[in-house]
């Protein structure tokens, strides 16, 4: 019976050193050595843990049930393990009913007894089943109380799963970071196997990153360790996704067939399969598809495409994958119309994934995964010439996010003394430290931003998405151009090149404007000679030469933009709908747009949406932050304008905004702003008790016009699902009507006499765009504003027409 033990733990190790066979036969022999039941039973509760390693699911069931009424039998300990690998197998084989009984069964055993390792587990597989039901709020949540567990246990295969939600949640650059961790905590602690299946993930992330010879390079160094470690099932796994690459560059692998084998049972030929189950089996599925249609054999395409139909247990982006596949074979049968249904189809289900999330973050990242089927939909627009289509396209993948209705949300006591202790060490980096505490200080900035980040991603609320607003069509959208006197030009790229559309009285026009290549450095020079502007503004000398460099560079993107577009005089206003490379143009500051009403809008669908009437009077705020000279002067002027409260830099600066923002119809904010490009919604507002980041807006916010300011703040990073990330964006799809907003530093002395004079014409009864451009003719320095949303007028202003104070 002791040798038989020896073997048991023996049998672990030598998995680790050489193989899974020698490792399975050390405990055929156990076996052999005796006749125990709690011996036997301990064989096959090891078994089946080397079948999880090497991700054999069903042999790791199977060697479980051979447990049977000897699981009574082992210490609490045993059976926990039993559970936790019985509950991991049924999850990984989808069969989430049995996983979610063995795996409470495991905690509660776990918080009984004591055991904090496996309760860390426990915990963290339940985050995995909540993500595998599509639960990508509660998945995080729970991997945040799994990681919390004060446990001596290896985390490696704890942050690969998380990183694998962080990848449903559309968080990719989050999703590679934490996938980065993993793999230098495998190293530590010595898991080969486990960096290999880490190094899996990472090539995954790269295909999504279209980085292709960084995903050969990971499967390149994966497979090597699975065949020496013999561990077969994950050499399929491996050669699956590395078919999957030669396929996503339009080449089918000689050996398709044969990786195909072990998950399509007809890989070889054409009949009816059974549904696919595992994420593998799936995998390959759409593989087959694809491969076939590459092939050019559309009728077999199309008869294995069936095994895609219905609704199976999948993550978002493999549901979206398989929309695409059916949407491509209807296409090339003829059928546009069922094509077209698939789009539509695909649309609903992504909608109804982000419905439930309360973090805009989440929300604005989960587009990422319709982006191939968008740029399908897209492409197949562009062929047929008709703007109709090619409008309706664009704007139904468009801002989806900022479509849903706005976040409930709840302020929870956590995140904010989280957010306080950021804000302090954020104060304390900026202040100056010593070179010795820098590195430290910025280490625990990152750290509280990973806190406060994955806080406000596990927010949830039960919603089906019934309330998103359906995307506007070009003749609903140029219904309301009509009734609003504006015209509409709708820019978006496709293919490396970018387009422009305008909607303009005389009908609706599709250009191609060129290369996005060329239009991004006109747009990244145009920002750059900004930036030059606003910091040469005290040489005079300077300040010239830096003006007529801007002047250059306006002048040139657009000649580039509307260079063949009549926009005549007719419709004065000007709705520009800006593509990914143009999200932080002065758009009013362009020369076929200077002097015009110009609105900026996330989509045609949230600019054409009827305003909703403010109940109660017009309500004013304005507050002044820090460190700016006439910061006061400004608010002070603005409040007596219209005759309304004013703050003054104060220790409660923060609280103040975010109740002004709930309850104030106009609220105005002069103070520094910063826009954080890598981490766009911790972009921020300077108040006198630190930054308020985009994280921390009320939820919703009431207000209708938002003015900032305030540097930077209306510039926004648009991930590939077309969604817009920054401060101004996150006012948006809080429910604001209008923000106004800086793309580039602006002087203080011009932004403080511009605003004033803004805020005259407003309370005289022009709306926001009007009375910007009206501002930047007189102020040219403030070209850098723009009006983003929908215009705004506040009702029954007019000499005479006083609002409440706020």
């Amino acid at each position: 019976m002791a040798r038989a033990r020896v073997l048991i733990t023996l049998a672990w190790t030598t998995l680790a050193l050489y193989d899974r066979g020698r490792a399975l036969a050390l405990l055929d022999e156990a076996r052999e050595l005796t006749d125990s039941p709690r011996i036997i039973a301990l064989t096959r509760v090891q078994q089946a843990m080397l079948h999880v390693y090497c991700a054999e699911w069903r042999e790791a069931v199977a060697a479980l049930e051979e447990v049977g009424p000897a699981f009574d039998l082992l210490t609490e300990r045993e059976q926990v393990a039993a559970l936790l690998n019985g509950g991991l197998s049924h999850l990984s084989l989808l069969q989430l009913a049995p996983a979610r009984a063995e795996l409470e069964r495991a905690l509660a055993l776990s918080l009984e007894h004591d055991l904090p390792a496996q309760e860390f587990k426990a915990r963290h597989n339940l985050g995995c089943l909540e993500f595998y039901a599509g639960h990508l709020p509660e998945a995080i949540a729970l991997m945040r109380a799994a990681d919390e567990v004060d446990a001596p246990v290896a985390r490696a295969r704890a942050k690969q799963d998380l990183a694998a939600v962080l990848l449903e949640a559309g968080l990719r650059d989050q999703a590679r970071e934490t996938l980065v961790d993993a793999l230098g905590s495998a190293r530590a602690e010595g898991l080969h196997l486990e960096q290999a299946d880490i190094r899996l993930d990472l090539a995954a992330v790269a295909v999504l990153e279209r980085d292709i010879a960084r995903a050969r390079r990971e499967l390149g160094s994966a497979i090597r360790v699975f065949r020496s470690r013999g561990a077969v099932g994950r050499q399929q796994s491996t050669a699956l996704l590395r078919a999957s690459v030669d396929v996503t560059q339009g080449r089918v692998p000689r050996d398709l067939d044969d990786v195909l084998a072990p998950f399509v049972p007809s890989a070889h030929g054409t009949g009816a399969d059974p549904a696919p189950v595992t994420p593998d089996e799936r995998l390959a599925a759409r593989l087959r598809v694809e491969a076939l249609l590459l092939r050019g054999d559309v009728d077999a395409a199309a008869a294995a495409a069936q095994r895609l139909r219905g609704r199976a247990r999948q993550g978002v982006a493999g549901d979206m994958h398989d929309r695409l596949l059916l949407a491509r074979v209807a296409a090339a049968q003829g059928d546009s119309r069922r094509a077209r249904r698939e789009v539509h189809t695909a649309l609903r289900r992504l909608t109804r994934r982000q419905a439930p999330t309360q973090s805009l973050e989440v929300r604005s990242a989960l587009a990422v995964h319709g982006r191939r089927l968008a740029e399908w939909d897209l492409a197949d627009a562009l062929r047929s010439g008709s703007p109709r289509r090619v409008f309706d396209s664009v704007e139904r993948w468009r801002a989806v996010s900022h479509r849903l209705p706005p976040l409930s949300g709840r302020e929870g006591r956590a995140g904010a003394e989280l957010l306080a202790e950021l804000r302090l060490a954020r104060r304390r980096l900026s202040d100056g430290t010593p070179p010795e505490d820098e590195a430290r200080l910025r280490a625990r900035v990152a750290r509280l931003e990973w806190q406060v980040a994955q806080q406000d991603w596990s927010t949830t609320e039960h919603d089906d998405g019934s309330g998103v607003e359906g995307a506007a069509t070009l003749a609903r959208t140029r219904a309301v151009l009509d009734g609003r006197q504006e015209q509409a030009l709708v820019l978006f790229d496709h293919d490396r090149a970018q387009y422009l559309l305008h909607a303009g009285p005389a009908g609706t026009t599709l250009r191609h404007l060129g290369t996005l290549a060329d239009i991004e450095a006109l747009a990244e020079r145009l920002l750059r000679d900004l930036r030059a502007q606003a910091h040469a503004a005290a040489d005079p000398v300077m300040a010239r030469a830096v003006g007529r460099a801007v002047d250059s560079s306006l002048a040139q993107l657009d000649r580039a933009l509307f260079g063949g577009t009549d926009l005549g005089t007719e419709r004065p206003g000007v709705v520009v709908c800006p593509s990914r490379s143009l999200a932080s143009v002065p758009w009013g500051a362009l020369p076929s747009l200077a002097g015009r009403p110009v609105t900026v809008a996330t989509s045609m669908t949230r600019w054409a949406y009827p305003e909703v009437a403010a109940a109660g009077p017009l309500s004013v705020s304005a507050l002044a932050g820090p460190d700016l000279r006439r910061a006061r002067h400004e608010a002070d002027a603005v409040a007596g304008v219209w005759g309304a409260a004013v703050g003054h830099p104060a220790p409660d600066d923060g609280p103040r905004l975010r109740r002004a923002l709930r309850h104030d119809t106009l609220v105005h904010v002069a103070a520094h702003g910063t826009h954080e490009r890598q981490n766009p919604y911790f972009s921020s507002l300077l108040l006198a008790d630190g930054p308020l980041f985009a994280h921390e807006l009320p939820r919703p916010v009431a207000s209708r016009l938002v003015v900032l300011s305030a540097c930077d703040v209306g510039q926004a990073d648009l991930r590939p699902g077309d969604e817009p990330l920054g401060l101004t964006s996150a006012l948006l799809a809080l429910g604001v009507r209008s923000v106004v907003a800086a793309v580039a530093p602006v002087p203080d002395e011009v932004a403080a006499d511009a605003m004033v004079d803004f805020h005259r014409l407003l309370a005289a009864g022009h709306g926001a765009a009007a009375a910007l451009a009206q501002t930047v003719s007189a102020h040219p320095g403030a070209r850098a504003f723009n009006v983003y949303g929908t215009d705004w007028a506040a009702p029954g202003t007019g000499p005479g027409v006083p609002p409440t104070a706020g």
